[in-house]
């Protein structure tokens, strides 16, 4: 079966000023050596997902450095609900600043569109070690996640993070008491909206985990104090809004009373990922990430993304990732520098030498 993304074009991106990939099989591997664009290829597969793709790079330094104020322009041909797509998003500079639009068959388009269609599932050895030493970036990964299971949680995690910079700079400023009470009045109706779609989320997630027999790897889910105790949380937080306007200089809402930050922990066996080995820790994260695609693999383009494959995996282990993936009908595209001879091993396995 055809892939459902069958190419990118990209201009003036990272060290291409042009490149042209198209894609005929389920997964592909790009090799070749070090820095000569394989992590970019993938990096650019990623802006499927809203946002700046799985470095979190600023977006001025996506331009090439030859051309560093012409415009970024990506392309990308895919099939969606059996017809043919093309989706361009641009980067431009204009006066003295950077924006990023998107266009979708020639119609523009907001980046929230991009969760009703695709998925998108990254995993690095970066990403192993931020997920478990940086509380932020797994919290990050997470509420991505739950946004693909409910498109609308990108805007109110947006509008939430906007209020509480608002918040911020009332009480810097005016401190106005009517202000900060009407700031704090949408901070509580959005911040209920988060945790009930969270909520949601975790619920289903938890019932598909009971009835799924393919484990790639044993985990549990540990709720935090917002997704276990909703009523609790909320009467907390208001409390931590209401001591905010009391001592507005260097007080901050405790994290566990943060709807934005609430989300939960994975384990194995009872054992946190900062208490595995290193092995067991990667195969813990891609093990989350793989059951998450699979539960919310419902009429979107799934894809999933491993830079340096070889780096996290031995052959064992990358056969498993893909059969997973290909019962699933995900489209996978891994890169490696290193030299081993996949071609026969793994069927729909397009092998692309970068240069």
């Amino acid at each position: 079966m055809a892939p459902p993304l069958k190419g990118i074009h990209l201009n003036n991106f990272r060290n291409f000023t042009q490149r042209q990939e198209s894609f005929s099989n389920n997964h592909t591997l790009f090799k070749g050596r070090n820095a000569v664009g394989k992590t970019n290829l993938l990096e650019a597969i990623s802006f499927l997902c809203p946002g700046t793709g799985f470095r979190k790079d600023t977006i001025s330094n996506f331009s090439n450095q030859d051309q560093k104020e012409s415009n970024v322009i990506m392309n990308y041909d895919f099939d969606y609900e059996e017809l043919s797509n093309n989706l361009k998003i641009e980067l431009t500079f204009q006066e003295e600043r950077w924006s990023k639009q998107y266009f979708l068959n020639d119609k523009k388009i907001q980046q929230q569109q991009l969760l009703k269609i695709f998925q998108l599932f990254w995993f690095t050895e970066t990403d192993k070690v931020f997920f478990i030493k940086d509380t932020q970036y797994q919290r990050n990964t997470i509420n991505r996640i739950a946004c693909y299971f409910e498109p609308s949680l990108f805007q109110l995690l947006n509008k939430f993070t906007k209020l509480r910079r608002e918040k911020k700079k009332v009480l810097q400023t005016t401190q106005e008491k009517s202000w900060l009470e009407s700031i704090d009045k949408q901070l509580i109706e959005i911040g209920e909206k988060i945790i009930s779609y969270k909520r949601n989320y975790l619920n289903e997630f938890q019932d598909f985990l009971k009835n799924e027999n393919n484990h790639f790897f044993q985990f549990e889910i540990q709720p935090s104090f917002g997704l276990e105790d909703q009523v609790a949380f909320f009467t907390k937080f208001k409390e931590d809004l209401s001591d905010e306007n009391r001592w507005p200089k260097d007080h901050k809402l405790q994290s566990d009373h943060d709807p934005q930050k609430s989300i939960f922990e994975i384990t194995h066996q009872g054992k946190k990922l900062s208490q595995l080995s290193s092995a067991q820790s990667k195969l813990l994260i891609l093990s989350f990430l793989l059951h998450c695609a699979k539960f919310l693999n419902q009429q979107k383009i799934t894809i999933f993304l491993i830079d340096e494959i070889f780096d996290n995996f031995d052959i064992i282990n990358i056969e498993k990732v893909i059969q997973y993936c290909a019962e699933n009908k995900f489209q996978t595209f891994f890169s490696t520098t290193d030299n081993f001879a996949l071609q026969g091993v793994i069927n729909n396995l397009e092998i692309k030498e970068i240069t």
